[in-house]
């Protein structure tokens, strides 16, 4: 049975109960009991009910970085009880970008499930202040980033990932080997929303102001729709573009542009041991495709 603090947690996260009763697994009014129990608990209401989903109280918003303090004591708790069981339990929360979910992480996680079948996956995405968020709030054990992002969390690198212009198939620049920067400022270019495309790519760009922005687009994913679609040009990570159907080509920079990614967790706390083993794992795993 799952806690009425994580309960509430992810009600506020999905913004409704319906919403936390999918991501769960339970029944809403499971999910709804959770919660009444814990506002008898307590004596106070945490959350004003409507039809349009959830929200904190005053008595709510004022708990609430206690709350996250106990859910993370508690799974902190299970995830040392499930280290003690061998792995045979447990559950590994990860921050992640497009680039990492679509290509890296699924061989991963196929790998460890083999290995620990037990061991429950939850993946959470968005901009890297609030993946970085998650990490503080424990929210998940440990998220990627681009390393180039100063930040207090414990970082450790994982692999060197390589920028490319990603071009319409049949655009004439497609014939060159690699593609230099002044001859992308020719062409509509189509941005990376800032806090998505990383510190690497926002400091290179700002330094290169003289690329023509048309476009400004939240989702890697609809960056390269709008290149197929003729609309621009635009700059992403390779690993991006290692698994997609888009009919768009890549071709390198010139001069190159990388970037190292690694990942962030609490000093304090540092990674749970179903945590740490999966992240062993990544390791083995791209140590494998560099050597291959």
């Amino acid at each position: 049975m799952a806690s009425p603090y994580e309960a509430l947690l992810t009600v506020l996260e999905s913004g409704s109960f319906s919403g936390a009763a999918r991501i769960m697994g339970y029944t809403q009014s499971a999910v709804s009991q959770m919660v009444k129990t814990l506002e008898e608990r307590l004596g106070v209401t945490l959350l004003l009910r409507s039809r349009t989903g959830a929200a904190l109280t005053r008595e709510g918003e004022a708990l609430l970085a206690d709350i996250r303090e106990l859910a993370n004591a508690e799974r902190k708790l299970f995830d040392h009880a499930a280290g003690l069981r061998g792995l045979e339990q447990g559950a590994v929360r990860i921050g992640a970008f497009p680039s990492v979910t679509g290509s890296l992480l699924p061989p991963a996680i196929k790998r460890f499930k083999e290995a620990h079948p037990g061991i429950r996956f939850e993946l959470h995405q968005g901009l890297y202040p609030e993946m970085e968020d998650m990490v503080r709030e424990g929210v998940v054990d440990f998220s990627f980033t681009d390393l180039a992002r100063p930040t207090e969390l414990a970082a450790e690198p994982l692999y060197d990932d390589a920028y490319v212009a990603v071009l319409p198939e049949d655009h004439p620049l497609t014939a060159l080997e690699r593609i230099p920067l002044e001859f992308l400022s020719e062409e509509p270019f189509i941005l990376l929303e800032e806090g998505r495309g990383g510190a690497t790519l926002t400091e290179f760009l700002k330094e290169h102001s003289e690329l023509n922005v048309q476009y400004r687009v939240a989702d890697d994913y609809g960056v390269l729709n709008m290149v197929e679609n003729h609309l621009g040009v635009a700059i992403l990570p390779e690993v991006l573009l290692q698994r997609t159907d888009y009919r768009v080509e890549a071709r390198p920079l010139d001069p190159p542009l990388m970037r190292s990614v690694g990942i962030l967790y609490r000093r304090k706390s540092g990674l749970s041991t179903a945590a740490g083993s999966f992240v062993q794992t990544l390791r083995g795993m791209l140590q494998e495709a560099l050597q291959n």
